[in-house]
């Protein structure tokens, strides 16, 4: 029957063993585990200041890259976002660098190598920023004029959207890039869903996209 209460207790066992003995005789087992507990804790710690100097430090550079870019220094920036990227990956701002560095690469009609730095960013990104990750990589496939792509990219926003209201934007946008590439029927069924939601914003304007749809049909 298993003991409980005093009876638990390391007082005395069977041999008449008293506490100070069974202390005496576990102690090395003792001190062992509570090392462990104490690195364990020391470490957790450790790489909890650790990733906060980590953010820190990316935050402080990429607000001096972004600094550059507002000033029209678009190439001082472009080379400071690109070691931010590299150093600061997974980070809030190793993320927004490749967002900033995407938008650059856009405005210079470097769509796949916008795409690219989007898709290696997105394999770490923070949670919250990944649906702005996903959406600018639709627009390097808009871009690109890959609308089927685009609206894949899209589909990916909603999906880890953390807002309902932002997850409805990228479903609108992803059935407005489906028409673009064919597919009507597709884009319907997302309209459909939008018109039916009585508070959304975008409810008048997916019922006029399905009004458009149906007078083609």
């Amino acid at each position: 029957m298993t003991k409980t209460g005093a009876a638990a207790r390391p007082t005395l066992d069977d041999d008449g063993e008293s506490i100070a003995e069974w202390l005496v005789t576990h102690q090395r087992s003792l001190i062992i585990a509570a090392i462990v507990i104490a690195v364990g804790a020391g470490g957790g710690w450790l790489w909890k200041r650790s990733a906060e100097i980590k953010e820190a430090n990316a935050a402080a550079a990429y607000q001096a890259a972004e600094s550059a870019y507002s000033a029209g220094n678009a190439p001082l920036a472009q080379t400071e976002l690109e070691k931010i990227t590299t150093r600061w990956r997974g980070t809030a701002a190793g993320t927004q660098a490749a967002m900033l560095m995407a938008e650059i690469l856009y405005g210079q009609g470097k769509y796949v190598e916008g795409v690219t730095q989007l898709e290696q960013a997105a394999a770490s990104a923070p949670k919250f920023l990944l649906a702005g990750v996903h959406a600018l990589v639709a627009g390097g496939r808009e871009g690109e004029g890959k609308p089927a792509e685009a609206a894949a990219a899209y589909a990916q926003a909603a999906a880890t959207a953390e807002f309902k209201l932002e997850r409805q934007m990228y479903q609108m946008e992803q059935a407005r890039t489906l028409r673009a590439a064919g597919e009507a029927a597709a884009a319907k069924v997302i309209y459909d869903e939008i018109a039916g939601i009585e508070d959304s914003p975008y409810a008048g304007e997916a019922k006029v996209r399905l009004g458009e749809l149906l007078a083609k049909s």
